[in-house]
């Protein structure tokens, strides 16, 4: 209650969020004179999507406060309430969003999580609330661009952290307002910080050239023809190496096959070029391996395929 009471916007989004998880998450250990911190991610997708991750780090400096965190664990754990009460929330903040925005947005794969973490700085309790928005950002002319998703504006309190992640393959192009802190497609922003309405708004382009895309279709398109050629001349060598492979009983076999299943010795004879002793040696071999049978027919013997 302390945490919202701190936001003058206090139905901006993340107020709404951290509303859900205080109230709910961090009440039974704050009794116990437990700090905590939170830590937004927003890991933006190529296609404008977001995965969001929400970490709510709870100091365990105190037997009592790690106990209460086990105690609260151990409830969530046998009831998923919680998470159903979490997602609803995320789904009104979503359709406010996309009234705001005029853009198709939804919200999907909600989870919650909870452990216990001994950090360089002390040990924590961990709450971890994990979802995808849909549509979050705007993608057009091979730029993205986030944050009008924030019409209520957002807030930061002391020791919190926002971060936001874009996929490789696209640099930023405008940012609004400078992060504390720019690493290799992560932007940071520390609390205490209250944004404006529609920050930090984002813009991120493609590095990709467009002369490279027309290339890469072009290439793509010559490698098809080429794999086209190469898989049609291996499968040629391919039949002629079965060919030449090919047992003898495996042509006899072919042979018979081919004239549906019936022929008699000397039409084998004739279609393999192989001498009558060696046709009746081979017939002899197939026959001792139950594939075919001889029937006489009058003087001529027949052969079937079994």
């Amino acid at each position: 209650f302390i945490r919202i009471a701190m936001s003058r916007r206090y139905f901006s989004i993340i107020a709404l969020i951290v509303l859900s998880m205080t109230w709910y998450s961090i009440t039974p250990i704050l009794a116990q004179g437990e700090e905590y911190k939170t830590t937004y991610t927003i890991n933006i997708i190529e296609d404008g999507s977001a995965t969001w991750i929400i970490k709510d780090r709870i100091g365990l400096t105190t037997q009592s406060g790690e106990e209460a965190f086990k105690e609260y664990v151990s409830a969530l754990e046998s009831n998923q309430s919680e998470l159903e009460y979490l997602s609803n929330k995320i789904h009104a903040i979503v359709s406010e969003a996309e009234a705001a925005t005029g853009r198709d947005m939804g919200a999907r794969n909600f989870n919650l999580s909870f452990d216990v973490k001994d950090l360089p700085t002390g040990r924590y309790g961990v709450i971890t609330y994990q979802f995808k928005w849909i549509g979050f950002a705007m993608t057009e002319d091979r730029r993205i661009t986030a944050g009008d998703a924030f019409a209520g504006g957002l807030y930061l309190s002391k020791d919190d952290a926002l971060i936001i992640t874009y996929p490789s393959g696209y640099k930023v192009a405008a940012v609004s307002p400078e992060p504390d802190i720019v690493r290799a497609n992560e932007l940071i922003w520390y609390g205490l910080r209250d944004f404006s309405p529609g920050e930090p708004g984002v813009v991120l382009r493609s590095t990709f050239p467009v002369i490279w895309v027309v290339v890469s279709v072009i290439g793509a398109g010559a490698l098809i023809i080429a794999g086209g050629i190469t898989y049609k001349k291996k499968q040629e060598k391919k039949s002629i190496e079965e060919e030449i492979l090919k047992t003898d009983e495996d042509k006899i076999l072919e042979i018979l096959k081919d004239a549906g299943g019936v022929l008699y010795q000397s039409d084998i004879i004739a279609k393999t070029g192989f001498s009558k002793s060696k046709t009746s040696a081979l017939l002899r071999s197939l026959k001792e391996n139950g594939r075919i049978e001889k029937v006489m027919k009058g003087r001529k013997n027949l052969i079937r395929l079994k």
